[in-house]
């Protein structure tokens, strides 16, 4: 497969710290190689306008962009930056709030990102949600806390979480404040060696200033990677994010060599830098396997055969529904008052499985 010449490799290599890419990709703006309107929608897709003009002021190559272009991007960014500002007030408060009743606690993933300095400015990443760890055993007070400081659910809450663990609390909101928080007391859905909640919180280091505690740069980028492949199903569906891209080229040069090297005995990690290896320079190709061999292949396939493409997602996609259905429909069995739920709910639950279908 060659990715070169498409909006995803023309896009990487706008992300892209490699000098060469900086410099093929003038020479691509100056000489109007780029499809500036595929690039845009892409971009959008995948949440990084923002980043997208940041990498290209910082590479001193907007001025070649046609001027239209220039002010749709800045415009962007600037309504991120100024939403960033605010979440990272929030964050702030939340904070010193946990501090105040001694929750341990760091936060994760674009709220740690945003708090730290691993960007050059607070406008360059979109943010959804603010998540912190908490331990297990403090995540009710922790949650109460919020909603002392005038948070409530963020959605009307179903009858899941009364019956199934999941890794978070659930979902706030408040009138005050721009963000949702969501308590973790788990990082992923399914549990992984390199990741436990009790080394992110003991490895944890503190922005200066600021105080905010946010994970080990290892934990940063390993939760990252793992949050991308497994609760967004990377590793399932075998593709590529890039915003989850991004974050990876701008740690891992903070782990050191061994660190590094150690990243690929994870599967799932080897996996998502299988493939980010094929557009970014800065991301380290895994050692040859049959595996990373295999998932390449498949990948190769879905970019070059749209049909391939789509019969592969709604194939995964059915079986992933199928075995959801098989287990509640098991546990509508054997649990009656979860039976008894699901029967009260079960207009929304008609209206979620129609989505799926």
């Amino acid at each position: 497969m060659n990715p070169l010449g498409t909006p995803l490799s023309d896009i990487a290599h706008i992300l892209s710290f490699n000098s060469e890419d900086t410099i093929s990709l003038e020479q691509d703006i100056s000489n109007e190689n780029l499809d500036w309107e595929a690039i845009v929608k892409l971009g959008s897709k995948h949440l990084i306008i923002p980043t997208i003009y940041s990498r290209l002021k910082s590479k001193k190559l907007l001025k070649l962009l046609p001027e239209d272009l220039q002010e749709y991007l800045k415009y962007i960014y600037s309504l991120n930056k100024e939403r960033n500002e605010s979440l990272l007030n929030e964050v702030k408060h939340i904070n010193s709030w946990f501090i105040k009743q001694n929750i341990e606690h760091v936060f994760l993933k674009g709220a740690a990102m945003i708090a730290s300095n691993y960007y050059e400015d607070s406008g360059e990443r979109m943010l959804g949600d603010i998540d912190l760890l908490v331990p297990k055993e403090q995540s009710e007070k922790a949650f109460q806390i919020l909603v002392d400081k005038g948070y409530t659910y963020a959605k009307e809450p179903t009858i899941n979480p009364k019956y199934f663990e999941d890794k978070h609390l659930l979902r706030l909101a408040s009138k005050d404040y721009i963000g949702a928080v969501e308590v973790h007391f788990k990082v992923l859905d399914k549990d992984q060696e390199d990741l436990h909640p009790k080394d992110v919180l003991k490895d944890k280091t503190f922005i200066n200033i600021t105080g905010i505690p946010i994970p080990h740069p290892k934990h940063l980028l390993i939760h990252n990677i793992l949050n991308f492949q497994i609760n967004d199903s990377g590793s399932y569906y075998n593709y590529i994010g890039l915003k989850n891209c991004y974050d990876s080229i701008v740690l891992l040069p903070h782990l050191n060599p061994k660190e590094r090297n150690e990243l690929f005995n994870n599967p799932h990690i080897l996996n998502n830098l299988n493939l980010g290896s094929l557009y970014f320079k800065d991301i380290p190709e895994p050692p040859h396997s049959i595996r990373a061999a295999y998932y390449r292949s498949i990948y190769s396939l879905k970019n070059r055969y749209k049909a391939f493409n789509s019969i592969h997602y709604k194939t995964l996609a059915y079986l992933d529904f199928s075995k959801l259905l098989l287990h509640r429909s098991w546990f509508f069995i054997i649990n009656k008052n979860y039976r008894a739920d699901v029967l009260n709910d079960r207009e929304r639950i008609k209206e979620f499985i129609k989505s799926k279908l």
